[in-house]
């Protein structure tokens, strides 16, 4: 079951599986959308992400599909904060692979649940905006992280 969300970055098409979100991406799918008690949930909590009320989702996900090695990996972004990033290698290291930062990298561009598990906090050791669903993209990733962080100035 698919849902929309009109964000400040664009059309978000979220789906849903028996109650679980099961991806999310900035793009205006042509597809059928339906409302329920969960979009609804979901709506209001990308409002207040939006509006820098919320910084934690709660909201149940599931990867559907992914490499145990992808799954960990994505396991590993929902651990960093609101407001911080870590570097490729940083989450290589965290998952017991240093060798595997390229990987990381790859694993991260196929999040198939954007924002809500956050890859536009990882970034490159040297502070660089590298990848963010592909080179096209990193402009959204700044935009979240730029988001984020002037949530952080201000508290």
């Amino acid at each position: 079951m698919y849902h929309q969300y009109l964000s400040p970055l664009g059309m978000i098409t979220y789906r849903l599986d028996h109650g679980v979100l099961v991806s999310m991406t900035i793009d205006d799918l042509d597809v059928t959308v339906e409302n329920n008690e969960m979009s609804k949930n979901i709506n209001k909590q990308l409002e207040m992400y939006f509006d820098k009320k919320l910084e934690k989702f709660d909201i149940p996900i599931q990867f559907e599909k992914g490499t145990t090695f992808q799954k960990q990996v994505w396991n590993e972004l929902l651990k960093i904060p609101y407001g911080k990033s870590k570097s490729y290698k940083d989450i290589a290291n965290l998952i017991d692979n240093p060798k595997a930062v390229r990987a990381v990298g790859q694993a991260c561009k196929k999040n198939p649940i954007g924002i809500v598990v956050p890859c536009h906090r990882v970034i490159g050791k040297d502070g660089s905006l590298t990848g963010y669903s592909g080179k096209n993209y990193i402009h959204i990733k700044k935009i979240l992280l730029d988001h984020e962080k002037a949530n952080e100035d201000n508290a």
